[in-house]
């Protein structure tokens, strides 16, 4: 397997937010070509929950994303705030999305978006639910349902699930997790 790294010889910031860095590089392939690079910095991990309850039902939430101008099928989740744990940040997202904590496992992670930033979004399952209301943000205007697999199935099957993290963490879910026997 080839193993090359590539030099950075210079880095230019190019927007400096408070949810985003875009940064353009210069820098130095393994064959001695220069060229430059752009990529987020700084944009924030993130953690996402699929919360079961008792009944196996799933929770499945509609929220409106601004840059499609579309309401998205989704697993509840969000950043990992500075000083935060992934584990700590699923609980927090899950009250603030949902009003529900749980028992929670990690089953996995993923990088965002490996071509233009390193972020990493953990998978948690989210189980022995419970209520715990929370302060939700003001930007998300969120719609919950809890579906069975098979209905999940079928919303992804006919192109109506289409946010590409839910899609890999419900990748996840469906390798990983173990189903109670069924008695």
């Amino acid at each position: 397997m080839k193993q090359t790294s590539w030099k950075q010889l210079s880095k230019q910031v190019l927007l400096a937010h408070p949810r985003m860095t875009v940064c353009e590089d210069i820098v130095e392939l393994p064959d001695g070509h220069q060229t430059k690079y752009i990529y987020v910095e700084n944009s924030g991990e993130s953690s996402l929950i699929i919360a079961i309850n008792p009944e196996g039902k799933i929770l499945v939430q509609r929220e409106y994303s601004y840059p499609p101008n579309e309401w998205l099928y989704q697993f509840p989740g969000g950043k990992i705030e500075t000083g935060e744990t992934p584990d700590s940040a699923a609980n927090r997202e899950l009250a603030e999305e949902a009003n529900l904590q749980g028992t929670i496992t990690q089953i996995g992670w993923y990088y965002l978006d490996n071509r233009r930033k390193s972020d990493k979004q953990y998978v948690y399952i989210a189980e022995e639910l419970s209520d715990k209301p929370a302060a939700g943000d003001a930007e998300e205007d969120i719609e919950s349902y809890w579906f069975s697999e098979a209905e999940i199935d079928d919303l992804i099957r006919h192109g109506q699930f289409v946010n590409y993290t839910a899609l890999a963490a419900w990748s996840f879910y469906k390798t990983s997790h173990k189903k109670p026997a069924i008695q």
